[in-house]
């Protein structure tokens, strides 16, 4: 087989399937009653904290989880950029014998009576950060909303800004939890139920955290 033809093949079948899941995704998130699925935030959050995010429970050592959700510090091109100058440099000192790529990590947050636990995962997803946020430093911050041009593929995000020693330091919450699904699960059909339950969760912990910070609800 031509050594073009196979990446060629692999490279299709890749725009392909990206093209079915963004149709599919836009059809589930048109046609989805997320009110009367919200109704049923406590069982799908039990389910998620059961099965696949039962680490998170790990983390907060069974501590209450009112709401969770996934978060992410601000990325931008040019520290992406930056992050590529870096990688290119450290591959050129082995002499090409290793090839480094810095790859953004899964992150958290999570409500507890009354405070924002913070927590990034290195590229093994495991725990590598704990930052806790308290009620003063709730009280004190402000929240923009950066909503999303492709709501069926990324979530929007909610812009925490918090003003730490006269430093700015901001956390984007997702307002949908983040689906590493891999290829049978996206094809297979509980795939749409899984998405209204990542937007569920989402919007829970906003609407639990806006509640008891009310500083922290977008103005209109």
């Amino acid at each position: 087989m031509n050594t073009f033809l196979l990446p060629a093949i692999v490279l299709s079948v890749g725009f392909l399937l990206m093209f079915y899941m963004m149709r599919r995704n836009k059809q589930h998130v048109n046609n989805e009653d997320l009110d009367k699925e919200i109704l049923n935030a406590d069982q799908y959050q039990k389910d998620f904290l059961d099965k696949e995010y039962a680490y998170i429970k790990g983390w907060m050592k069974n501590a209450t989880i009112d709401a969770f959700t996934s978060a992410s510090i601000p990325y931008t091109n040019a520290d992406k950029a930056k992050d590529m100058g870096k990688d290119i440099l450290k591959s050129a000192m082995t002499l090409g014998a290793v090839k480094y790529t810095t790859v953004e990590t899964p992150a958290f947050v999570v409500l507890s009576e009354g405070k924002m636990h913070y927590f990034s995962t290195d590229v093994d997803g495991d725990l590598k950060e704990h930052l806790i946020f308290n009620s003063d430093r709730l009280s004190n911050a402000t929240v923009s909303l950066t909503p999303s041009k492709s709501k069926e593929i990324i979530p929007s995000k909610y812009i925490f800004t918090f003003n730490i020693d006269g430093i700015k330091n901001t956390i984007e919450i997702h307002n949908a939890l983040e689906f590493n699904a891999n290829v049978s699960s996206m094809l297979g059909s509980n795939y749409s139920k899984t998405l209204t339950k990542n937007r569920v969760m989402g919007e829970q912990f906003y609407t639990k955290i806006s509640t008891q910070y009310p500083n922290l609800k977008v103005k209109s």
